[in-house]
């Protein structure tokens, strides 16, 4: 015994040696010996049954036809012998013949022949079943190269053709009786399969005893075997949905399929969920099977259900039922479907349609669930916080509540907004002023649908709104309902605008929420909303609004965020308030916080606690001058600029003193670019000193955040100086000195290892060759910008490799514009910057100006017509891909192949068919050598690169007709077939090789 595992762990090495080295054609041999040798173990044959597969799908070409007929007749051999198991050989054994079947056109009829050598023997057929089952499955496999006429043919001549006789097939099985007792589990599976592929239709199957083989499976107790009917009955009603292309008779016969057949088989499905004992118990899976079946058949039969609800009534209530269930994660699933109910019975009935008033009913009912649902757990209470909830839990359950929020909405599209409101309304009612007193979290869960529904109320609602706003004086003192009451109240402020009588109530309820720490989170969010949606009516109340922020702020109850969304909150109000009391507003704010953060900058010295307190000053001021908003307001202008230009200096000693800490940079940063988006006209005079401080504070730190806030600054370079020349110098400077910072540390740093540097920096390069190509291109150290460009194509962090892609494309596609147009117009004169960059400079700007102080809409608009007319660089740009364009191509080629991200593909592809046009025809158009033809150079690069691909990954035969059908496209000039090309050479290469990555 001892002998014959070292002998099975000997064969098993020895095969893995094999596979992986460099005579892989040893492997099919001796594979193919080792699934014959009767002595060996279940490990050695399904090691050999595996690697056989992945020979078949990865290099089918090595043994040709007579071959692959001969292994075929190997594998049935073996199959056969390995019929009494184990199952998990029968698998590998099915889907190697499978995947032999899909690529073996000689191979005529895979169906008939497997049937004639397995059905004749009971012991066998499982096998049979087994092979059909996953032959729809492979001939999809991506993994498996075909061209697209072969793949049709075949999938035509092994599939669909053979439809029919599958149908015949297993119902012979059924009606078989020496078969095996789970024949007929593996029946259900099979035709799941075909059915799932598309093979089998509704009608085909109607009348046969599968459809009743399928719903008669839903009640076995065995949870397998309810799976798999699960998914046929599922399948089946996927088959009966409704298709533009159905012919009228076929659409007939769907219908009545459905309505005489289908309806009245899941009305039995539904008895049977409400009477099954493991659906009580909490049964996850059987409860997630049967909202399976109930989901499937919503969306299939939703527009029959709102026509025709007589029929479809069982269905909905069976629906309805299923939302009853505690599991969240199986209710989730009918989401969907409640939504497209209520889409529909508002498109497809009126008000006085008896469909429409059943409809309100059932919409009406899931409003009482869902509130039912939104509660917390009974454990979860003022003393336990946690309810015994792992975080995880938690998470999930928050998540939940907000997508069934969603549900809620389109109740109240249905119902009507008044009706729906009276659901929570009635449970706060019974819970503050009935006899008995109710949990917090029935009170909770219905404030909670109340915030949900807020987005589908609208501010006019006068019914019932002001008596639900009326209860909030009488909730009893809980921090989880005073925490809700809250939300709702910042909820609904656009509707307290319309009812103003609310407004001293709901901002006194507010304040007193900062008293509490559990609510104050709640409260300053709330009170933004207030303050912005009811600025108006708290305008004269902003002494005492920023009296009460100081006091709360010393006080240390809020976190640093509810301070920021405080600040918001009265920049809003002071933004309404007016003169002459506008400037004391503004002047109450700001200096106070100037005079602070001035006061800790002076200190010799900092603990953790003022590095914060800066962040947090720089913070507060950056987010007050960023929502202010003045209109026609000199004096506030003035002041504001003053301010302004006071603050510059702290902003730049904190700079000094803080550039390199990861969080004040942060808070800096933000307010850099608020004062450039938002302030450029006041911060003019000293745009070079802004500009040269932030390249100072990324040349001494190489902090990533100072690169974001310089392509912060390309974006609106434009408004920073009286004339364009002078500002696109200025953005210049930054950009080139930024880069030589950066390239100095690419050179001493792996890209892997700094993938946001990475990021960062190759995106303020796209940005600015987007902006200032001619300044940009010209740099004397574009040429190594270029170079890093290609180099960090192999940083394998997504965003990274987006990035540098992006950065590549940018450079490359206007060129390519350019070159075109140069050719079409038989000029080698040089165009104005890329239409593209033009419209982008003319369409982009910073975020509108908030004041006269700052730059108007109008301005902005009226300044991007007077764009830069400097000459766009082609001849640099074709110089550039020339002599550095292998290296490109080795790297995306390599990238394409091995590292990218699936969802950088395409654009990587295009920037390899931009190449190719530059590369091609650049260097002739820019001499005026229109009637040359298009040079090789692409084609010798693709050649050299291609030489290097083993044939085991790709072969021979199919790299001819990449370079082939590459050189006649570029010949005849379909620069657009380029990218496809690359493309589908990309997708062949990911399938063939997936397995050994």
């Amino acid at each position: 015994m001892a002998n014959q595992q070292q002998s099975v762990g000997e064969v098993i090495n020895a095969l893995n040696s094999l596979y992986q080295g460099s005579d892989l054609t040893e492997a099919w041999t001796t594979s193919d010996a080792i699934l014959g040798t009767a002595e060996l173990g279940p490990e050695a044959k399904m090691f050999a049954a595996q690697t056989l597969r992945n020979k078949i799908i990865n290099d089918y070409a090595e043994i040709g036809e007579q071959g692959a007929l001969s292994l075929r007749d190997s594998l049935v051999s073996h199959l056969r012998n390995a019929r009494s198991g184990p199952q998990p050989l029968i698998t590998q054994l099915c889907l190697a013949l499978a995947d032999l079947a899909v690529q073996l056109g000689a191979w005529t009829n895979p169906f008939a022949d497997m049937a004639s050598s397995f059905l004749s023997d009971p012991e066998s057929v499982s096998c049979l079943l087994e092979f059909l089952a996953v032959l729809p499955e492979e001939v999809l496999n991506e993994r498996i190269v075909l061209t697209p006429d072969f793949f049709r043919q075949r999938s035509n001549d092994i599939l669909t053709s053979r439809a029919g006789d599958l149908i015949q097939l297993l119902v012979q099985c059924l009606q078989q009786s020496d078969l095996r007792p789970d024949t007929h589990i593996r029946v259900l599976v099979c035709f799941t399969s075909w059915l799932k592929n598309g093979e089998i239709t509704l009608l085909m199957v109607q009348n046969t005893p599968l459809l009743e083989l399928a719903f008669a499976a839903l009640k076995a107790d065995d949870d397998s075997v309810f799976d798999t009917a699960v998914d046929a009955v599922c399948g089946i009603i996927y088959e009966t949905r409704s298709d533009s292309d159905d012919d009228p008779s076929s659409a007939q016969a769907k219908n009545t399929t459905v309505e005489q057949v289908l309806v009245p088989q899941l009305n039995g499905v539904a008895a049977q969920m409400r009477g099954d004992q493991q659906v009580a118990e909490g049964d996850e899976e059987r409860i997630r099977g049967y909202c399976r079946i109930f989901a499937e058949a919503g969306e299939a039969w939703v527009q029959r259900a709102v026509l025709n609800m007589g029929v479809f009534e069982g269905l909905v209530g069976a629906l309805v039922d299923c939302m009853r269930l505690e599991n969240l994660d199986a209710i989730a699933m009918l989401f969907y479907f409640w939504n497209r109910l209520a889409d529909l019975t508002l498109e497809y009935t009126s008000s006085c349609d008896p469909s429409r008033r059943s409809l309100v009913t059932v919409f009406e009912t899931i409003i009482d669930i869902i509130i039912v649902h939104l509660k917390y757990p009974e454990s979860y209470d003022s003393s336990n916080m946690r309810g015994g909830m792992t975080a995880k839990e938690r998470d999930e359950f928050r998540e939940f509540r907000h997508n069934i929020g969603d549900v809620l909405k389109d109740c109240v599209c249905v119902v009507g907004q008044s009706k729906a409101l009276l659901h929570p309304y009635n449970i706060i009612v019974a819970g503050i002023d009935g006899n008995a007193q109710l949990p917090w979290q029935d009170l909770e869960a219905a404030l909670f649908a109340l915030r949900a529904m807020g987005a589908v109320i609208s501010p006019n609602e006068n019914e019932m709104l002001p008596k639900i706003m009326d209860t909030f004086a009488r909730f009893p003192s809980h921090p989880k309902l005073r925490y809700a009451a809250t939300l709702v109240i910042g909820r609904y402020t656009e509707w307290t605008y319309e009812h103003p009588q609310y407004v001293q109530f709901q901002l006194n309820y507010i304040a007193e929420g900062f008293k509490m720490r559990e609510v104050a989170a709640a409260s300053a969010q709330s009170l933004k909303f207030l303050c912005q949606d009811c600025a108006r009516y708290l305008a004269e109340h902003w002494a005492d609004l920023l009296k009460f922020f100081n006091e709360v702020v010393s006080s240390n109850t809020l976190d640093e965020g509810d301070v920021i969304e405080f600040s918001e909150a009265l920049a809003h109000v002071v933004s309404a308030v007016p003169e002459p009391s506008t400037t004391s507003a503004i002047e109450s704010f700001c200096m106070p916080v100037g005079q602070e953060l001035g006061t800790l900058l002076q200190k010799p010295a900092f603990v953790e606690d003022d590095r914060r307190r800066v962040a947090l000053l720089l913070d507060r001021f950056c987010v007050f001058l960023r929502f202010l908003y003045v209109e026609n307001n000199e004096p506030a202008d003035m002041l504001l600029s003053r301010i302004i230009n006071e603050s510059w200096p702290l902003v730049s000693m904190s700079l000094q003193r803080f550039g390199s800490d990861a969080l004040v940079s942060e808070s800096i940063a933000k307010f850099i670019r608020v004062l450039v988006e938002f302030y450029a006209n006041v911060i003019r005079p000293i745009a070079p000193q802004v500009i040269d401080a932030v390249v100072v504070a990324f040349q001494q730190t190489g902090l990533g955040v100072y690169l974001w806030l310089g392509r912060r600054i390309l974006s609106v370079h434009q408004n920073l100086a009286a004339e364009d020349s002078i500002a696109l110098q200025l953005v210049t400077q930054m950009v080139e000195k930024m880069s030589e910072a950066t390239l100095a540390l690419f050179q001493g740093t792996q890209f892997s290892d700094i993938p946001e540097t990475t990021e960062d920096y190759f995106r303020l390069i796209e940005r600015a060759v987007e902006r200032a190509p001619g300044y940009i291109i010209n740099l004397p150290t574009f040429p190594y910008i270029f170079q890093a460009a290609i180099a960090a194509l192999e940083v394998n962090q997504f965003h990274a490799q987006t990035s540098v892609i992006t950065a590549l494309s940018q450079i490359l596609a206007p060129t390519k514009r350019h070159i075109r147009m140069m050719y079409t117009n038989k000029s080698t004169v040089q165009t104005v910057a890329s239409s593209g960059a033009q419209d982008a400079s003319a369409t982009s700007s910073s975020a509108a100006a908030n004041s006269p102080a700052s730059v108007s809409r109008a301005q902005q608009h009226q300044h991007h017509h007077n764009i830069r007319l400097d000459v766009y660089p082609v001849e640099q740009v074709v110089d550039l891909c020339v002599k550095h364009g292998f290296d490109l191509t080795v790297k995306l080629m390599y990238g394409l192949m091995r590292q990218f991200d699936r969802e950088a593909v395409s654009e990587a592809a295009d920037v390899l068919a931009l190449l190719t046009t530059i590369v091609s025809e650049g260097p002739l158009v820019v001499k005026g050598q229109f009637n040359t033809p298009p040079l090789a150079t692409m084609c010798e690069w693709m050649q050299a690169i291609m030489t290097q691909i083993p044939e085991n990954n790709y072969p021979a035969a199919d790299k001819q007709v990449v370079l082939k059908e590459l050189a006649e496209h570029i010949q005849s000039r379909h620069w657009l077939r380029i990218k496809a090309i690359v493309s589908d050479f990309a997708a062949a290469f990911w399938r063939r090789n997936l397995g050994n990555k």
